[in-house]
């Protein structure tokens, strides 16, 4: 099924086309991401979102990586993100985490892979991005192990991607075939 906003593969302004040279160099054997190529059709967005996340990724917290990932997993289970699922897989393992570790995220009060803060930090995940009301209690156990800097930055990337997959979940973003051609058989059944 084609996304409901079409793509843009072939860039339509000297600014576009420097733009996506610079993306492509970010992971060459994929290219232009697609969700890239379906927010091109405002440039101006596009690049204020890139300045925004590329923090969240690339050494702007205190946060572990580890920790990170496992919320960003999380929340594209809780949102059905299947598009931010697939991406975060080669990222989390990145951050350390294996592979049976995320295929059980979805599962993981019955799993052995998670250490007491990681199952605190999916569970303020959950109700992070639920906006439950039980939310703030969540966040004050997290302050056994984070400091008030590691709790904001973490409310962030629950927040940042969970409003990403409110961007990718209806418009359909297709996941990269690049990239879905590296993931190992079966991960949408750990969405």
């Amino acid at each position: 099924m084609p996304p409901v906003i079409p793509l843009v593969d072939e860039p339509d302004s000297e600014e576009l086309r420097e733009l996506y040279e610079r993306l492509s160099q970010t992971m060459p054997e994929i290219g232009v991401l697609n969700i890239f190529k379906v927010m091109a059709h405002n440039p101006q967005l596009l690049r204020g979102w890139l300045r925004m996340a590329t923090p969240l990724l690339a050494g702007g917290l205190t946060l572990s990586p580890r920790l990170r990932e496992i919320a960003i997993l999380r929340v594209a289970q809780v949102c059905g993100s299947d598009y931010e699922f697939a991406h975060h897989i080669r990222i989390a393992q990145q951050a350390g985490l294996s592979e049976d570790e995320i295929a059980s995220l979805q599962n993981y009060d019955e799993s052995d892979h998670f250490s007491e803060l990681d199952r605190a930090v999916v569970r303020y995940t959950d109700a992070a991005a639920n906006l439950s009301p039980d939310a703030p209690d969540v966040a004050r156990e997290l302050k056994r192990w984070l400091s008030d800097r590691e709790l904001l930055e973490l409310s962030f990337c629950v927040g940042h991607w969970g409003m990403l997959a409110r961007v990718l979940v209806p418009l359909e973003v297709p996941v990269d075939d690049a990239l879905e051609a590296t993931l190992p058989e079966g991960w949408r059944e750990w969405l």
